[in-house]
């Protein structure tokens, strides 16, 4: 899988930009606030309809535009390609096209383009708040699954509704308004969200732990682990005709989630909010048995959340039966020479992959020789080699 040709317009400081980048690896060079970061940011949201730094959709578009638009050809292995476009609009409203057509939903596009993000801002993964790592898992899930990504939302949108209610009877003891219509479809919605965090966690421990050995000279030990808020322990799969069809994972979630909501409906009610659930999950991350967030050192982190990237592009390829591409955000003058060597490695000849630097003293030249140079100035982008 590879761009053939990227389009935005108005999108950050891009009035208007086509650049046909290599189906290999493509270098981005220039100045720190000159546009390198907004280019994979526009791809990013091409592959999973959200960004990886902005608070709210609009913050992507052009000053004193009405919205921005981001466009792709995507070329697949066996050749075939398919054109995928995302609009954000000052209404804080996003449509998708995909071959020109409208989409139902913007999540029509998950599955379309496969994208991995990998810069400076990935270390939230382990010093920032648990909805970063909470984001993490359905980013990359929602690539793989795209009903996963309507579970989600279905999950989202039950779960404020509950809040509401929930505020409603505390400040109205006498307000009757069916809260458990609202709790039921949370824990139907909330459970399948479980189970699938479950099984990517379960894959992608594998592939991290396998990582982060190699990058470490096997010296460390990487323990990666989902903590959902019930404190449900996943048994091994049961076969489906012995579940009904169910999944059995699905099942204990589903279980665990409405005897813990009952244990603590009077303190939710008293609160006004929604205690337990997806929304108050965690990744835990440790290093040799100790957390990450608290004992490793700045090295280890780096290494840990590398690790993570990886194993996520591997899950991906798994998954999907073709490489995503990758977008390495100023990471190179970030690592030493033996991280930076091994990630170039992982991608060289492998996949489609941008890289953006402020100069080129990081790469081999080897690996130059081998890459599309484009320099960025201004929101202009110049190809000085291909």
């Amino acid at each position: 899988m590879y761009i053939r040709r990227l389009c935005l317009a108005h999108f950050r400081n891009y009035e208007l930009l086509e650049i046909r980048p290599s189906p290999g690896l493509n270098v981005l060079v220039g100045e720190n606030g000159h546009g390198k970061s907004n280019l994979l940011e526009a791809i990013y949201m091409l592959a999973t309809t959200k960004s990886f730094r902005a608070t709210r959709d609009t913050d992507v578009i052009q000053k004193g535009n009405p919205d921005a638009v981001a466009f792709a050809e995507v070329v697949f292995d066996d050749g075939s390609s398919c054109d995928v476009e995302v609009t954000v609009s000052r209404e804080d409203r996003k449509s998708a096209r995909i071959n020109g057509a409208r989409a139902d939903r913007v999540l029509d596009l998950l599955g379309m383009l496969n994208a991995v993000f990998f810069g400076a801002l990935d270390l939230r993964l382990i010093n920032g708040e648990p909805s970063a790592r909470r984001r993490y898992m359905d980013l990359a899930i929602a690539q793989t699954s795209p009903k996963y990504g309507r579970d989600l939302a279905a999950f989202r949108r039950s779960l404020d509704q509950r809040n509401s209610v929930l505020r409603e009877m505390r400040d109205n003891p006498e307000y009757d308004p069916g809260l458990d219509v609202w709790t039921d479809q949370m824990t139907t919605h909330g459970s399948a969200v479980m189970e699938r965090r479950f099984a990517f966690t379960d894959e992608l421990a594998k592939l991290a732990v396998k990582a982060y050995a190699e990058l470490s000279g096997k010296r460390e030990k990487l323990v990666v682990r989902y903590e959902p808020s019930l404190g449900v322990e996943p048994e091994p799969p049961l076969p489906l005709e012995k579940t009904g069809g169910v999944s059995s994972v699905y099942l204990a979630a589903r279980v665990c989630y409405d005897i813990e909501l009952a244990r603590v409906r009077e303190i939710e009610i008293r609160r006004g909010t929604s205690l337990i659930g997806p929304h108050r999950d965690d990744l835990r991350l440790s290093v040799d048995g100790m957390e990450a967030r608290a004992f490793a050192s700045q090295g280890q982190q780096r290494t840990v959340v590398l690790s993570l990237k990886l194993a996520e592009f591997e899950y991906l390829e798994q998954c999907v039966g073709r490489s995503p591409v990758m977008l390495l955000d100023d990471v190179m003058s970030d690592l030493d020479d033996d991280r930076r060597s091994r990630l170039l490695q992982r991608v060289r000849g492998k996949c489609q992959t941008f890289i953006t630097c402020t100069n080129l003293r990081s790469f081999p030249q080897e690996v130059l020789s081998e890459a599309t140079v484009f320099v960025v100035r201004d929101g202009a982008i110049e190809t000085v080699t291909s």
